[in-house]
């Protein structure tokens, strides 16, 4: 008999009541997580003439947890993704020290709940926060198109507006586009802060932001004294109507029930995400009610 044969045999000899496994493992449950996320900006943050390329807004996927809507919240119980009462969060006293801060401001704190999902399974949640700005502002993203085209003319073209700055006639232009887009639909504003975040398992934990700070490209010191200051804000009033977007986009491999940072001049995040067991009580509640199924 053969040696690969045999051995199996000794083992069954020697250890009574021993069987050999030949069928697959049981599938697992799927993991769970609670990410809880603090947003805040910078007050400090340089407000000098800085030259900012321009950069579109974050794109918004079909499928999305929206935090601030009722819709998506319910849509995206059924995927196992829950909003987290305030009860449970975790960052409660460093939020009350941001709070209490005089160089920062609190844009957003939330907390969820989800399932350990590879990037391609896991929702994208949409993030809004801080100010709204009303209809006397506009976004860089309704000029992107324009001043790309205007950045590869070159330096060479007389008529190139390397500095990126608006005058009245293109604002004016900008106001009649943006009129004629609420004649269709209605205007929600512009949100202080806004993006997406995805949450994802795959060996590690990964999260990948997509995030903007707006505010507007040129900031108004409304007490000065300084002429040639004054002439230069009259000359770009225009500027101070256009909402610049800071992003912060990347990708961080993290650790769970660590407290990570991620952050750009203008503003920063908190994120912590710890592992989540449900009590045996909840367990039989979720048993005995059934499973809800996904449309």
């Amino acid at each position: 008999m053969k040696l690969q044969f045999l051995i199996p045999l000794l083992l069954t000899a020697l250890l009574p009541g021993a069987t050999l496994a030949q069928s697959e493992p049981a599938d697992e449950a799927l993991p769970q997580y609670d990410v809880e996320l603090v947003v805040f900006k910078n007050i400090k943050a340089p407000k000098s003439r800085e030259f900012i390329l321009p950069v579109s807004s974050p794109s918004r996927d079909e499928n999305v947890l929206d935090l601030s809507s009722a819709s998506s919240v319910a849509a995206a119980a059924k995927l196992g993704y829950t909003i987290l009462p305030s009860d449970d969060y975790r960052l409660l006293e460093v939020v009350e020290r941001l709070v209490e801060s005089s160089r920062y401001e609190l844009l957003l704190h939330s907390a969820w709940r989800q399932p350990g999902l590879e990037r391609g399974q896991a929702l994208p949640v949409w993030l809004r926060g801080g100010r709204i700005y009303g209809n006397e502002y506009a976004s860089i993203d309704d000029r992107i198109e324009l001043l790309d085209r205007t950045a590869q003319s070159g330096p060479d073209d007389p008529d190139a507006d390397t500095s990126f700055t608006f005058d009245e006639q293109t604002l004016e232009a900008l106001e009649l586009q943006q009129t004629e887009q609420q004649n269709t639909r209605p205007h929600r504003g512009l949100y202080e802060f806004e993006g997406k975040i995805t949450v994802a398992l795959a060996r590690y934990l990964h999260v990948h932001t997509d995030l903007v700070f707006r505010r507007p490209r040129l900031s108004v010191d409304p007490v000065t004294d300084n002429q040639p200051q004054q002439e230069y804000l009259l000359a770009r009033a225009a500027d101070t109507r256009i909402l610049n977007n800071h992003r912060l986009k990347e990708h961080r491999r993290m650790r769970s029930k660590n407290l990570h940072y991620l952050d750009n001049p203008e503003f920063a995040l908190l994120i912590l995400i710890t592992p989540y067991e449900a009590s045996p009580e909840a367990e039989v509640n979720a048993t005995d009610g059934g499973a809800a199924s996904v449309e």
